[in-house]
């Protein structure tokens, strides 16, 4: 049996406060699966997923879940290295996990440099009755943080998560 041979491979990292959805998110994008109970990531959690874009182009995404709790920052710094991307991922229902992506922002540019991609990903958008951030507030940050693009995605229902994770893989091949 012959393994596919991506044309490009890439790290990517998911970034941002705990119990934001990061975890969720991948498990949704590598095994179209969610679990309802939240198990807290130590340290960090890689999994891996190929993405073939509109051109055939094969991708492979090496997806580093860091975790998001500040004891843990200490040691962040370690996985980084050679991330190419990150999915700076807030909480729609939680204004806070907003204003922090500016720290998770700036962690990432520090440690990785200012020639990566970066996509602000607003999660639990299924969560409609209790969102508490705008949009405006959202193209703000993403503005601020010179995000390609914001996508409002739920991993949940995964609604847009596709989208976030094949958008960050064509971003890296142009």
């Amino acid at each position: 049996m012959s393994r596919i041979q991506p044309d490009y491979n890439f790290k990517i990292l998911l970034l941002g406060d705990a119990a934001v959805g990061k975890t969720s998110l991948v498990q949704k994008f590598v095994h179209d699966k969610f679990a309802e109970s939240y198990l807290m990531t130590i340290g960090m959690e890689p999994s891996e997923r190929f993405v073939t874009l509109k051109n055939g182009t094969i991708v492979a995404l090496s997806i580093w879940d860091l975790a998001g709790q500040e004891r843990f920052r200490f040691i962040r710094h370690t996985f980084y290295r050679g991330a190419k991307a990150a999915l700076l991922v807030f909480d729609l229902t939680r204004d806070s996990t907003l204003k922090n992506t500016k720290k998770w922002y700036q962690e990432f540019i520090d440690n990785c440099g200012k020639e990566t991609h970066i996509l602000l990903i607003g999660n639990k958008n299924d969560l409609q009755n209790i969102i508490a951030v705008s949009d405006d507030e959202c193209q703000k940050m993403n503005t601020h943080i010179k995000s390609f693009d914001f996508i409002k995605t739920s991993a949940l229902t995964g609604e847009h998560v596709e989208d976030a994770f094949t958008k960050l893989a064509g971003l890296l091949v142009m």
